[in-house]
């Protein structure tokens, strides 16, 4: 028996590794980690009561005025000049200008070189203004401009960029796990050399479409370079400290202008968005045209990025609403202002695991030794200081991912709670299996202890309950008595059966077992078995009044001598007002008694004792039930003599 505790211990921990090694590996559990992380944070929202930054819109007004986008690197150099006259901290552009200006002097004269032979110089325009791909780059001259690159998956076509050597950060190891890419898409040479710093602009939303996060560095031909608001931030403070976990985590642990954070090994943090309207926000066109506060920009981190329908990548948050991409590098400049970066740790994932799966192995050992109770408590206290400690560390701006850990410990206990269920309900069904076979067994033995002092024999007792396990089962098959004949009840009649005449056992054996007729008076103490088994089994119905099947037999033995004319005993009921069970019980009793032999007569034959049963329709018998008896009665004769008196 230990032996086999033992065996069953082992696979059921095999069973329960390859559980949570399946967890691990599932997309699930990370789409259900950031359905938690939404709901714990939906509440966390606190935005800043300053502003670090402001947002300069190419939105639809700007298109309508100016026209359609592009527009010529002019009226972007005019913008640049205005937003950098108020001295801001920074200016970002979420643009990209990596082919010319088809709108220059001289780009339009070497075209119309090329297609019409005619030579053109612009005459009248000064040589300074004939290259606006030139004026852009001059007017990010002596500025903290930060210009955005993206990264292609694919090399080939792709020109190499300047990389200004300011703009990014060398490694002091090799960071393991970064983002990498073969290429980089950039703007021109002339323009990209003015910046004094570059950023990312790469972000794609989770597993489950939504956006939350963005990498702080991807790596680019051994060069690091930061995402857009981090070049912002560096490019005024380029004094950024990293440094990577050595163990199997990896995770990487960030210094940034006295803020210290913890991402993946990706270096992945989480964006807290604020609602959209409190963003500080300028129309483009209104800074063209001076529509602004003088100190609008100072000291600011400006970002220049198009928000108008169909001019950038919408990301969607998690709560539905849609955001332009410039929102995201100015949300992580206010989060690294605020001190509400959020970061999530990889190393969190593997402990909470971990933690889960010995939490299920405990409650496996509970469960062998049938502490139910401990394991409910000691359940609930779990998931509830799980969820508590992740909501303690989001104050400290660090998701712990809870998920990790009571998504695979519910389901864990789910499967146990299942598992238990259908132990529970096999060990219950064999019970009671049990139960109903001892039952049945005992009241047969009762039966069976009239009967042999009665002259009928036990053959009698199993017939009958064939007989009208026989009817009942027709009746139900024919939607007849629908609302009484159920499997139940056909089961509880069955076994009910051979009580009909357990009252016979206060019956004197000088009538009992009289070999004559009975007088008169000898047959009205014969019909008091009837009172007697009543007695006999309502006290048993008192005592247990929940038992159906005693119901089924207090009816049987109290009025299967009843007839359908009202003319039988103890209590002359007539038609339907006999229950059914006994009207089923006479018709049975009747049929098995013609055709047994008996101390006072000899066995009928089967055609005499149909016959007799069909005269009695009726009268003496439910004219349905003797309806059904004569499509049975083939059926009957085959039970009568498979079940012999021998």
């Amino acid at each position: 028996m230990k032996m086999q505790s033992k065996i069953l211990f082992i696979v059921s921990f095999l069973l329960s590794t390859l559980f949570y090694i399946g967890w691990w590996n599932s997309s699930i559990l990370t789409y259900a980690d950031y359905k938690i992380y939404d709901f714990l944070t939906s509440s966390q929202s606190n935005p800043p009561s300053g502003k670090a930054t402001v947002i300069v819109e190419i939105d639809e007004k700007s298109l309508r005025a100016l026209g359609q986008w592009p527009w010529p690197r002019v009226v972007t150099a005019s913008l640049i000049k205005k937003i950098t006259a108020q001295h801001p901290a920074a200016v970002s552009l979420d643009l990209i200008f990596p082919e010319e200006d088809r709108t220059s002097p001289v780009t339009l004269s070497a075209f119309y070189n090329q297609f019409f032979n005619l030579k053109t110089d612009f005459g009248g325009i000064p040589d300074a203004l004939k290259d606006n791909d030139r004026i852009l780059a001059d007017s990010m001259k002596n500025h903290n401009i930060v210009l955005p690159v993206f990264f292609n998956t694919i090399a080939a076509g792709n020109k190499e960029c300047l990389l200004p050597s300011q703009t990014f950060l060398q490694e002091n190891k090799t960071l393991i796990g970064l983002y990498e890419s073969p290429s980089l898409l950039c703007s021109l040479p002339v323009i990209q050399d003015k910046a004094k710093a570059i950023g990312h602009i790469q972000a794609s939303p989770d597993q489950d479409g939504t956006f939350r996060r963005v990498p702080l560095l991807i790596r680019y031909q051994n060069t690091l370079i930061p995402t857009l608001g981090l070049a912002a931030l560096a490019s005024i403070d380029p004094d950024i400290k990293w440094e990577q976990d050595d163990t199997y985590i990896h995770d990487i642990t960030f210094d940034i202008l006295g803020h210290r954070l913890t991402t993946d090994k990706k270096t992945n943090v989480l964006l807290e968005f604020y609602p959209q309207k409190w963003y500080r926000t300028i129309s483009a066109l209104d800074v063209l045209n001076g529509n602004y506060d003088s100190s609008l920009f100072q000291g600011k981190f400006v970002f220049i990025g198009a928000t108008a329908m169909g001019l950038y990548d919408q990301y969607t948050l998690s709560d539905g609403s849609m955001r332009p991409g410039v929102f995201a590098h100015a949300t992580l400049v206010e989060n690294m202002m605020n001190n509400s970066v959020m970061t999530q740790p990889d190393f969190f994932k593997i402990i909470n695991i971990s933690l889960s799966g010995l939490l299920a192995l405990i409650f496996m050992i509970l469960m062998s030794r049938k502490q139910y109770i401990g394991m409910v408590v000691i359940f609930f206290a779990a998931i509830l200081t799980g969820f508590l400690l992740s909501f303690i560390m989001l104050q400290k701006n660090i998701y712990i991912s809870i998920g990790y850990f009571a998504i695979p410990l519910i389901s864990y206990v789910f499967v146990l709670s299942m598992l238990l269920f259908f132990i529970h309900y096999r060990e219950r069904k064999i019970f009671y299996e049990e139960m109903s076979k001892s039952n049945a067994a005992i009241l047969e033995s009762m039966a069976l202890v009239a009967e042999t002092r009665d002259t009928d024999t036990g053959a009698h007792i199993t017939r009958t309950k064939e007989y009208i396990k026989l009817l009942a089962e027709y009746l139900k098959s024919q939607n007849i008595y629908t609302n009484v004949l159920t499997s139940e009840y056909i089961v509880n009649l069955y076994h009910a059966a051979p009580l009909h005449d357990i009252g016979k056992v206060g019956i004197p054996d000088n009538i009992l077992k009289k070999n004559a007729k009975l007088t008169d008076e000898e047959f009205e103490i014969m019909k008091t078995h009837s009172l007697l088994g009543k007695e006999i089994i309502g006290n048993a119905v008192h005592a247990y009044h929940d038992t159906k099947m005693l119901h089924i037999a207090y009816n049987i033995a109290y009025y299967h001598h009843e007839k359908w004319n009202g003319l039988g005993y103890p209590m002359g009921l007539k038609g339907e007002k006999i229950p059914l069970e006994a009207r089923i019980m006479a018709l049975a009793d009747v049929y098995d008694a013609l055709i047994s032999k008996r101390c006072y007569k000899p066995a009928f034959t089967f055609e005499i004792a149909e016959e007799i049963i069909i005269e009695g329709r009726g009268t003496h018998f439910d004219p349905l039930l003797v309806d059904t008896f004569i499509i049975l009665k083939e059926e009957f004769k085959k039970i009568a003599e498979k079940i012999g008196d021998a």
